[in-house]
């Protein structure tokens, strides 16, 4: 059995069906807790690569009724959260089966908590433990995820955006893990090059972002193993699941690689890049917010990570030029350029300067998130720190980042 093999099977928050085919008893696992369920899906890609058929004979198979849900978008609003909790309420559904991406996943999570407290209005329960106040667990939760990264079949978070603010808001609540995850590889074979790239270099940033907080180290003794193993399968296997969408080892690897993330940001929550996305919702992917922000935040962090930045940096074959922020800048960076992935903020066509200033503005209120950080970033000084950091993001350079 490999490594990440016996870290799922002892993971214990959520059951795991782990494997190629492993979809096919979605109907039966289903069964045990409800005959009728509502099948919450994206926006149309599921009918066209067939993973839809095969799910709704799963569950025909099974003798479970159901009902589609379809057209969760990218970040989902809270308007297709209201709009899927009606037709759990409506309904009268006894559980729900999300299958997609994170952003299905996670909407889904936040209509369970309306669904189950039978109210309306998703703002009040923002922030941490704002459900487990009223309830143990939102209605039976099982998640089929299509994309390998989000982790968001085992975490208890849920990201909603608020479109008329234009900032993603955080759940974050041991209410909301679903019950079952059913992680099949095969359902991630239809993922573009682009998908692929940006949901695994989402899962990169969840394990190293997880295993760089140094607050919560002592919340979970194998979460740092965990992020070890992850990004040790994942350095390998994304360049050949992006190259090769068929490969069904790499596929099936950074399938657990993403798993890991999830198990890792479980107990340890992420830093800068996590932080900054939020802001950038409407122009760029969450993956590539996160991924093009990271070697820069790490050079932030280098005078109190060296010795794990230098874990990461061996593992991404980076080490030994006794410089920690360079071993691990120039390590992501050339992982990046593998991947015909930007290595700079201004590669992207959608960002423009004045989106440093949303950033900036956004970030240095959120006072809990600045403090644990892996290098915390004083309020009085965020202005300043933060400004500095995504402007070398911007422009590529670290010089200035590794002054502060």
């Amino acid at each position: 059995m490999k490594d990440y093999e016996r870290m799922i099977k002892d993971w214990k928050p959520t059951r795991i069906h782990f494997g190629d085919g492993s979809i096919q008893g979605v109907g039966g696992v289903v069964k045990n807790y409800s005959d009728r369920v509502l099948l919450i899906v994206g926006q149309g890609a599921l009918r066209k690569n067939g993973i839809l058929d095969r799910v709704g004979k799963s569950l025909e198979d099974a003798s479970v009724s159901y009902q589609l849900c379809e057209g969760v978008e990218p970040n989902p609003s809270k308007e297709t959260v209201y709009r899927i909790a009606y037709h759990l309420l409506a309904g009268g559904f006894g559980c729900m089966l999300a299958v997609g991406g994170g952003s299905v996943l996670d909407a889904a999570k936040a209509a369970g908590i309306l669904a189950t407290l039978k109210t309306g209005e998703i703002d009040q329960y923002f922030g941490v433990g704002m459900v487990s106040r009223l309830t143990g667990r939102i209605m039976p939760l099982i998640v089929a995820p299509t994309t390998s990264g989000s982790g968001s079949e085992v975490t208890k978070f849920s990201v909603i955006t608020d479109m008329r603010l234009g900032v993603k808001k955080l759940i974050i609540d041991a209410a909301l893990v679903p019950r079952e995850a059913f992680v099949d590889p095969e359902l991630t074979h239809s993922c573009s090059r682009h998908v692929t790239i940006v949901s695994g270099l989402d899962a990169m940033t969840h394990l190293i972002e997880g295993y760089f907080n140094q607050v919560d180290d002592g919340a979970d003794p194998r979460a740092n193993e965990r992020a070890l193993t992850g990004l040790s399968v994942l350095f390998d296997a994304l360049p050949r699941a992006a190259d090769n969408p068929g490969d069904r080892s790499a596929r099936t690897a950074m399938s657990a690689a993403s798993l890991l993330g999830g198990t890792v940001l479980y107990y340890k929550q992420a830093g800068g890049p996590h932080l900054n996305s939020f802001s950038w919702c409407n122009v760029m992917d969450h993956g590539e917010a996160c991924a093009v922000m990271l070697p820069y935040y790490g050079a932030y962090y280098a005078p109190v990570l060296s010795e794990k930045m230098e874990r990461v940096s061996e593992i991404m074959g980076s080490a030994g030029s006794g410089n920690p922020a360079k071993d691990f800048a120039e390590g992501l960076l050339a992982f990046y350029k593998k991947l015909g992935f930007p290595l700079t903020l201004k590669e992207f066509k959608t960002f423009t300067p004045e989106l440093i200033d949303k950033a900036v503005r956004d970030a240095s209120q959120n006072k809990m998130k600045l403090e644990a950080m892996p290098r915390p970033i004083p309020q009085d000084k965020s202005n300043l720190i933060l400004r500095t950091i995504i402007e070398g993001a911007y422009k590529g350079s670290l010089e200035d980042i590794l002054k502060l």
